[in-house]
């Protein structure tokens, strides 16, 4: 019996890893109760998506332009759930874009915006918290971490308005480039496949930034990418399956007038499900990769 080489057995070693972190965090994923605060990110998302889309629609017609940078976005909203929560959604933003008013109600409407865009980013912030086990902290301290959330909050909310520009600009770039090599011909699918790697690159970056700066706690950078990653893989599969999902099981008819609330709210929960389902990889990750002798900072210290 031939004996194995070191190369191989480092081999072995790192599908040992992948394995064990996989095992860990599906574990944890069920122990964290993640389902449960699934749903509470889920019920937080839907009140605060109407501030959230303004803002990031405002952030991106800055560059792109408004009326382009909406038929993006809800092109992409009726591609998964359909042209009933689609045109509902559409509703909602347009509803909430003539509300301001003027002078004082103006302000006030404004504050109210920037409070309810960071609230399901709050929401995420102690769904993470519990994940990766942060140190609950008091006085000042705890004061400015609250702060600091949603800073932190509002900060991802203009950063996902320009990861919008900048999936605009790179998805027509993409659609034109593939038209002018490949014109009708089948291998204009070659463009396709472009768009949806491109879509897991912008996914990834959003997610990794997130598992990067919401949790209390320091979240090394190549875990909370890994996270990132996954959660957007999945993401883009899951989003696929829920539209051919919703297509044939005939979901929102079974609910009546409350149908498009309903797929919006199965979907809010799908994605919070999936990226909690990353969080748990990069914080599986991190405790396989804590050594005693470790000085650097690990999951559950807190940010200095």
């Amino acid at each position: 019996m031939s004996e194995t080489t070191p190369a191989q057995r480092a081999q072995h070693g790192r599908i040992g890893n992948v394995s064990g972190v996989a095992v860990t965090a599906v574990r944890q994923f069920i122990a964290d109760r993640c389902t449960t605060l699934s749903a509470s990110i889920g019920f937080y998302a839907a009140f605060s998506l109407a501030p959230t889309l303004l803002i990031v629609l405002t952030v991106a017609g800055w560059f792109f332009g408004e009326t382009a940078a909406r038929g993006k976005l809800f092109a992409q909203v009726h591609d998964i759930l359909g042209t009933e929560a689609a045109g509902a959604m559409q509703a909602v933003v347009e509803n909430a874009h003539h509300a301001s008013g003027g002078g004082l109600a103006a302000v006030l409407s404004t504050l109210l915006l920037v409070v309810g865009a960071s609230a399901t980013f709050s929401s995420l912030n102690t769904a993470l918290d519990v994940i990766f086990a942060a140190k609950p902290q008091s006085g000042v301290a705890g004061l400015a971490l609250i702060v600091r959330a949603r800073l932190i909050s509002f900060g991802l909310v203009l950063g996902v308005g320009f990861l919008l520009v900048v999936s605009l600009v790179l998805d027509t770039a993409i659609t034109y480039v593939g038209q002018r090599i490949f014109g009708e011909s089948p291998l204009v699918i070659a463009a396709q496949i472009a768009q949806t790697v491109l879509g897991i690159i912008v996914l990834s970056a959003a997610f990794t930034a997130m598992l990067r700066w919401l949790p209390d706690v320091h979240v090394p950078f190549r875990h909370a990418l890994a996270g990132g990653i996954v959660s957007a893989v999945f993401f883009t599969v899951g989003r696929r399956l829920f539209g051919l999902y919703l297509a044939h099981a005939g979901t929102a008819n079974s609910f009546g007038a409350a149908g498009s609330l309903a797929v919006l709210m199965m979907w809010l929960y799908f994605s919070a499900a999936v990226f909690l389902l990353g969080a748990e990889i990069a914080a599986a990750m991190d405790k396989n990769h804590q050594k005693p002798a470790d000085k650097s900072p690990v999951v559950g210290e807190p940010r200095r």
